[in-house]
């Protein structure tokens, strides 16, 4: 797996520190299907504190000191290194209300939201998959890593990730994950307007935005109090083949919302 100079050299700075360092998350899923990841983050061993002294000659910016995040700037790039860690328990189904640092890379992975994100790497140790993420990828499945409700009680947006990542590689949702989605959609309606429409926003601009009927049919728009809201899947195509522009998709979607509604 081929990673940048840059974020080698900040891997190979923690290692020469007594600590161990991987890329993890999206960037080792796109580097796995051979997209060109948009960022890289990195999870250590190390602590806040200790990263902060690793680093004591970079500008580094205590991003979420608290739950053990840190960002470097390197090269004008910003990097953002993350302590392992175990969530406390999510009461208000957005973030954890603590979290205890671990010095286990699988611990932290576990923590995850699905398999296809609950990997790390590094050139030294190379892949770490311990659930299962390179399998879903060749069978182009979003699973959650663990159980499924309990994924989207820690995390309501959750439900509408797994429809963007379904929607951005062209992979099915899994049975029990999709059962999930259907079962726990009022979830939706702990998180804020402004993260579930930049979620929707991804989808509408992705390869596949037609997906996006998965949160339709199993009632978002009802949690959102818009339950006149009348969507035909046939229609959605409509989208697909439109240029990828965000402000024309989202008025092709609304057209197609008010115009089957209107037509019922």
């Amino acid at each position: 797996m081929k990673i940048p100079k840059d974020v080698e050299e900040l891997i190979e700075e923690i290692y020469n520190n007594g600590y161990e360092a991987f890329i993890v998350g999206g960037c080792v899923r796109d580097s796995v299907i051979g997209l060109v990841p948009n960022d890289y983050d990195i999870t250590t061993n190390a602590n806040p504190n200790e990263i902060i002294d690793i680093f004591k000659n970079y500008k580094v910016i205590e991003t979420g000191i608290k739950h053990g995040t840190v960002t470097i700037i390197k090269n004008k790039f910003e990097y953002e290194i993350t302590t392992y860690r175990i969530d406390g328990e999510y009461k208000d189904n957005r973030r954890p209300d603590k979290v205890e640092f671990t010095s286990n890379i699988k611990k932290d992975l576990e923590r995850r939201d699905f398999t296809i994100n609950a990997m790390a790497y590094n050139s030294k140790v190379g892949l770490v998959d311990e659930f299962e993420g390179i399998r879903d990828i060749n069978k182009k499945l979003i699973k959650t890593v663990g159980s499924p409700e309990k994924r989207f009680k820690e995390d309501g947006l959750r439900i509408i990730r797994a429809v963007r990542f379904s929607a951005k590689l062209a992979f099915e949702i899994e049975k029990n994950t999709m059962e999930a989605i259907y079962k726990n959609i009022n979830l939706i309606s702990s998180v804020s307007y402004e993260r579930i429409q930049e979620e929707i926003n991804k989808i509408l601009l992705s390869d596949n935005p037609e997906k996006i009927y998965i949160l339709y049919d199993a009632g978002i728009f009802d949690v959102l109090d818009l339950d006149d809201i009348k969507i035909e899947e046939n229609k959605l195509n409509k989208i697909k083949v439109s240029h990828k522009d965000l402000i024309l998709r989202l008025s092709i979607f609304a057209y197609l919302m008010g115009d089957t509604y209107k037509g019922k």
